[in-house]
């Protein structure tokens, strides 16, 4: 299947390279975003992601952070490219003369820290509604994010559309290390070892109305990574080792495992329809797979030669509506989580398991500390960073109401309800039972547009905590291990946004 989809895909290429060059256009777009935030009682945490550490006492933090991203597109006649550059200061002040990403807002500065988020050239084949990209590019699944969304990734991807029904297909490569090794002990004998993760994506939708869709969805993960042990980090690729990041919470010793290429695939559906004032939107899907001749520790048992299951599925449902002089919404997902001593994997694998950030899950409820929110910058961290949520899985409900005082000035409130969908642990190394953590937030936000492109904002969040262990005093930069016998406070943040768009 791969090789064929590849080559076809490497004819349309070969095809579009070889027409004649054409006059080109040139134009810029993107923002610079500066917040000052203020924040307590949690730290973010290290081990496989920036999930948040709630704590006891844990002091006020206060910095400033920074982004600029700018995109330059060069669009001739059905063929074009793109950059897309990023630069990002962590917190003012922060260091100088260095060569780091996210750094340089030291003193004097003079840091060399662009990101290249995406670079790639776009075509549209003549005659036909196909449009191809290839290269470094920015995708999303049509599950909310909860598989890969919003994620910058190395690829080819097709759409199209024969009315009414449009259509995606694509491939990309998350992860390639291709290492050699010794045959019998003989070094002239090296054989190569594929370690790539690949991602295949095939979408269509049936539009039967302006004001309805349906969708299939299919995609599938095929991870050859496990060869070799990779670390429970925070940064670059790792693997499925990231599944064992629920037990450092609670004091585990734990190791790596490896495992044989394997396969995992989500089949799901998606949908819209608008009756009058009201929308309906939604999304279920169904993971499966197995992660093949694991050995080593894995889940609430030691696997030795033997396969893990994969059965996972989540859903979401969300209501939009235009409700006296503003908007308002409600929504509610459930994915699914491991049970205590189960031999099944069933939280669904996910992009955030191959690189930090993989996955940018439910920012749709626009919450600020139980979900990522999709106007965040380098701090981005929450309690359930990724729908996996350590493998606990995840219940949630969130509603928000958002209208313009005058042409000025906007204001939006929001709440949300979080909690653990399974207790994936049941107890922590030293015997103490774990409940199902949970968490209420209430948010509010102003906005003043002072002038064209201009926003200036004012954010608070509040989360009220239920049955959370306090990490603050325990937590050590790369690992975090609770301590049972004393209890999180409720964690409190607040926001000063600056915003210009060009």
């Amino acid at each position: 299947m791969r090789k064929g989809f590849l080559a076809v895909l490497a004819v349309v290429l070969v095809a579009a390279m070889a027409a004649p060059a054409m006059a080109t256009d040139l134009s810029t777009t993107g923002f610079i975003r500066i917040k000052g935030h203020t924040e307590q009682n949690y730290t973010a945490g290290a081990s496989g992601g920036a999930f948040i550490l709630p704590g006891k006492d844990v002091p006020t933090a206060s910095y400033v952070e920074q982004r600029m991203r700018f995109i330059f597109d060069w669009k001739g006649e059905n063929v074009g490219a793109r950059y897309y550059g990023e630069l990002d200061y962590t917190n003012w002040g922060d260091s100088a003369y260095n060569t780091s990403r996210n750094q340089g807002g030291g003193l004097e500065a003079d840091t060399v820290n662009l990101e290249s988020k995406n670079i790639y050239m776009w075509f549209k084949v003549p005659n036909t509604s196909v449009m191809v990209t290839a290269g470094m590019q920015n995708q999303s699944d049509s599950f909310g994010g909860m598989i890969f969304g919003y994620a910058d990734m190395a690829g080819i991807f097709l759409t199209g559309s024969v009315e009414p029904v449009s259509y995606k297909l694509g491939w990309a490569r998350l992860a390639q290390n291709v290492n050699s090794t010794t045959v019998n002990g003989n070094t002239a004998f090296a054989q190569r070892i594929d370690t790539a993760v690949d991602l295949y994506v095939a979408e269509a939708k049936f539009a039967p109305t302006k004001d309805s869709r349906i969708g299939l969805d299919l995609y599938v993960l095929r991870d050859a990574s496990g060869n070799g042990a990779a670390a429970d980090n925070v940064s670059g690729s790792t693997n499925l080792n990231t599944l064992l990041r629920g037990f450092k919470d609670y004091g585990y010793t734990v190791g790596n495992f490896s495992y044989n290429p394997s396969t995992f695939y989500y089949i799901g559906i998606d949908g819209a329809a608008k009756a009058g004032p009201v929308g309906l939107s939604g999304y279920a899907f169904y993971n499966g797979g197995k992660i093949k001749n694991v050995n080593g520790a894995i889940s609430n048992f030691v696997a030795t030669n033997q396969d893990v299951d994969v059965k996972a599925w989540a859903g979401d449902l969300r209501a939009d509506a235009n409700l006296g002089p503003g908007k308002g919404f409600i929504e509610g997902a459930y994915v699914s989580g491991a049970d205590s001593g189960g031999s099944d994997f069933k939280s669904p694998i996910t992009t955030s398991n191959y690189a930090l950030a993989g996955s940018y899950p439910l920012s749709s409820m626009d919450m600020q500390i139980l979900f990522p929110n999709g106007d965040d910058i380098t701090s981005s961290n929450a309690l359930a960073y990724d729908i996996q949520n350590k493998g606990r899985g995840i219940m949630a409900l969130a509603a928000g109401y958002t209208m313009k005082f005058s042409d000025m000035l906007s204001g939006k409130v929001g709440i949300g309800y979080l909690t653990d969908a399974k207790n994936f642990i049941g107890s922590n190394s030293a015997g103490i039972g774990i409940k199902k953590h949970k968490a209420t937030e209430v948010n509010a936000n102003v906005n003043y547009y002072l002038v064209k492109g201009l926003d200036l904002g004012l954010y608070g969040a509040y989360a009220f905590l239920s049955d959370w262990e306090d990490y603050g005093h325990a937590y050590n930069g790369a690992t975090s291990v609770a301590n049972m016998s004393e209890k999180a406070d409720n964690i409190w943040k607040g926001m000063f946004r600056m915003n210009y768009a060009f």
